[in-house]
């Protein structure tokens, strides 16, 4: 979702408005943790073996500092996290477009090698059309592509009626993961 979220922002500004109105998330959080097993230093891919006893060869790119005190037996973390908020703006409380932020956490020189990243990508688009009778609204994204949504749930339904013509869609995508790596036990 990121992906897509990420190429229809690539025009964007960088500050995302602030909420102002109810809304609704969806995440999955994904946790997992393994011993390293295998170090193939020069081309920097350790062999992390999960709890169930699966292996799985990962890729610590430069931005994984310190990666030389990496050791086998060490314990890797892996904290994983996608959400989507989504919600209506009154018309006229933002600028239509978006909006991507990034946050990110290094280890430092001599600290235990670990990383995390965080990255939301804010879409604003513009309500153009509401159908109450088919349950859809008819939005203007980024780049000008005009696309109708169908509305499932029961009670989103029933707010159709509250909205107006120029009310914003707001589409909130995160993604976060983190990794950290333990002293061997």
């Amino acid at each position: 979702a990121l992906s897509v979220a990420g190429a229809l922002a690539t025009a964007g500004s960088t500050t995302a408005p602030a909420d102002t109105g109810r809304s609704e998330t969806v995440a999955m959080s994904v946790q997992a943790t393994g011993k390293i097993v295998n170090i193939d230093s020069p081309s920097r891919l350790l062999t992390i073996e999960g709890e169930d006893g699966k292996q799985v060869e990962v890729h610590a790119d430069d931005t994984v500092r310190n990666f030389d005190q990496v050791r086998v037996g060490d314990v890797v973390q892996i904290h994983y996290v996608n959400a989507v908020t989504i919600d209506i703006q009154p018309a006229g409380s933002a600028e239509p477009g978006a909006y991507i932020k990034e946050n990110q956490d290094i280890a430092k020189t001599g600290e235990k090698p670990r990383y995390g990243k965080a990255e939301v990508v804010t879409v604003l688009a513009p309500i153009e059309a509401i159908d109450t009778v088919n349950n859809t609204i008819t939005v203007k994204g980024p780049r000008g592509n005009v696309v109708t949504l169908d509305v499932k749930k029961p009670e989103h339904q029933a707010r159709l009626k509250t909205l107006k013509v120029g009310d914003m869609l707001r589409i909130a995508f995160t993604e976060a993961a983190a990794v950290s790596i333990n002293p061997r036990k």
